[in-house]
């Protein structure tokens, strides 16, 4: 009895050990930056599908703004885009912050969007295909994570993909953009946040 309690602690400790938890938000850029972009999206939403890699190439040439992803799948995508979610999210949790963007990465590369998702699979630096299936078919905590970062959207007024929301992490101060907010766009929200705390 006691040799089955060493085996099965020392099996648990080995899963712990081979398959690490990192936890969200996910951020892309430095963490200690002035000002946070959430994208609210949807992996099935061919606006996000072209947004997203323009919005991060423009963070990667801000010095102190990082981009956070908040999921939004949209009913009419249906399980495509939850599916899709859950992915990322749990190459996110076995790989970290790396893993999880390069995992929306791929996805928009692969998927047809609108609904007609993708075939094969994701191919995530140190994250097996298979620990990533198991995740997105079993892990639980996921499915309530996707589902309470949608609710927080909708109390946010947050209804369609992509909208970002613009924070002065120094005043708590925020804005709301919808639609695919371009360079000049966001940078005319930073001024304006600016502006409101002179």
């Amino acid at each position: 009895m006691a040799a089955a309690l060493v085996v099965g602690y020392a099996m648990l400790v080995w899963n712990k050990i081979q398959t690490p938890q990192f936890a969200g938000p996910w951020l892309f850029g430095p963490p200690g930056a002035r000002w946070s972009v959430t994208e609210f999206a949807d992996l099935e939403c061919p606006y996000c599908k072209t947004y997203t890699p323009a919005l991060k190439a423009w963070v990667q040439q801000q010095k102190d703004v990082n981009l956070q992803w908040h999921h939004l799948p949209l009913d009419f995508h249906g399980s495509a885009a939850i599916n899709e979610a859950k992915m990322v999210e749990c190459a996110g949790e076995l790989g970290g912050a790396s893993a999880f963007w390069q995992a929306v990465d791929q996805v928009f590369k692969q998927t047809r969007s609108n609904g007609l998702g993708f075939n094969g699979q994701l191919d995530i630096s140190d994250v097996s295909p298979q620990a990533l299936m198991d995740c997105a078919v079993n892990n639980k905590q996921i499915s309530l994570r996707i589902s309470r970062q949608a609710e927080e959207a909708i109390k946010f007024g947050v209804t369609a993909t992509p909208t970002v929301l613009i924070k002065d992490n120094k005043t708590g101060r925020s804005l709301k953009l919808e639609g695919a907010a371009d360079d000049v766009m966001l940078l005319s929200a930073i001024d304006l946040l600016i502006q409101k705390n002179n």
